[in-house]
Formats: structure tokens, C-alpha cells, sequence
């Protein structure tokens, strides 16, 4: 059966918030941004540029520019929820993903030099989700393009999700 565009858009589905975050979600969370970069070491590894150069449907990024997106969009992430704790209900800053993921940089570089950026970048988002406080994991910014508040505990949980939605589009590309 051919998947649906949906299908191909949304792999694990779309993010989906919690009813409550509680200390066991959060871990949970915690664990899956810890672990996100080791797996997409594993499924990168020994790729040929053909494989980089792979879809997952018709007119979306390549292997190589999910890579560089999430790495990209991670280090967004992780500014956002600092900046939320210095200034709540502020605007969380957008930018152009897909102009991003244009720029020759994305569409060339090579992937080593993201997958070391994502591995420092959820090392310090963990880190940073372990020092919340319920009261700091209770503060909310505004997202431009969900157009709603999130909290931080909402936002740590989309880091989580992001990570396993693309790793999803580039298991897709690759026929995994």
C-alpha cells in the first residue's frame, strides 16, 4: 500500500501534547532528547552521497538537509527556552526553514559537522530540563508558527517529537 501524503508529512503522527507533564513524562522526554543524536549516528553512518541526496517524498529536504534542519532548529530550540526564562510570554524567535535548507551550506556540507552540533546542542537542552524547576517548566512562550503559548515542558517535549519526526523522514528516504 502507498502511503498518504500525511503519511509521508507525519510519520510518528503530529505532536501531540500531554495532558499533564509529570515527572516520569519528563524523564521520558529528557531520555529521548538524550538519545536522539546517537541514533541518528546509527542510521547515518557510512552513507554515500547518493543516500544523502535521497527524499522521502517528492519535493521535500534531503537526508543531508534533515540533518543539518534539526541540528539547525535544535540550537533555535534551545534559545527559546532560555530566552522564555528571562523573558515569559515573549515571542519565540522564526525563521525561514526552507530558506535555510536552500542555502548551498545545507545542501552540501557535510553531515559530521551537524551531527556534532546536535550532540552538544541536546546535551545542554537535557542538562538545561534537569536544572527546571516546576514553577520554570510552568513558563510559556509564545510560538509564531503553532500560533499558541507553550510552556517549556510543552517545548521540551516538541524538541523530543522534532527529533523523532525527522529521523522518521530520513528512515523513510532510506527505505528502513
Amino acid at each position: 500500500m502507498t502511503p498518504t501524503l500525511d503519511q509521508l508529512r507525519f510519520p510518528i503522527g503530529p505532536w501531540n501534547e500531554k495532558p499533564i507533564y509529570t515527572p516520569d513524562i519528563l524523564n521520558e522526554i529528557i531520555g529521548k532528547i538524550s538519545s536522539a543524536p546517537t541514533e541518528y549516528i546509527a542510521v547515518t553512518t557510512n552513507l554515500s552521497d547518493a543516500d544523502l541526496e535521497k527524499q522521502y517524498r517528492e519535493g521535500s529536504f534531503t537526508v543531508r538537509q534533515l540533518v543539518h534542519h534539526v541540528a539547525d532548529m535544535h540550537i533555535l530550540h534551545l534559545a527559546r527556552l532560555k530566552n522564555a526564562m528571562l523573558a515569559p510570554g515573549q515571542p519565540g524567535w522564526l525563521v525561514d526553514m526552507n530558506g535555510w535548507a536552500a542555502i548551498e551550506e545545507a545542501r552540501t556540507a557535510p553531515i559530521a559537522y551537524s551531527l556534532t552540533m546536535l550532540e552538544g546542542t541536546h546535551q545542554r537542552i537535557a542538562y538545561l530540563a534537569q536544572t527546571l524547576t516546576p514553577e520554570q517548566l510552568s513558563i510559556t512562550y509564545y510560538h509564531p508558527l503553532r500560533k499558541r503559548d507553550l510552556t517549556l515542558a510543552q517545548a521540551l517535549d516538541i524538541v523530543a517529537w522534532h527529533a523523532d519526526h525527522h529521523l522518521a523522514h530520513i528512515q523513510v528516504a532510506l527505505g528502513k
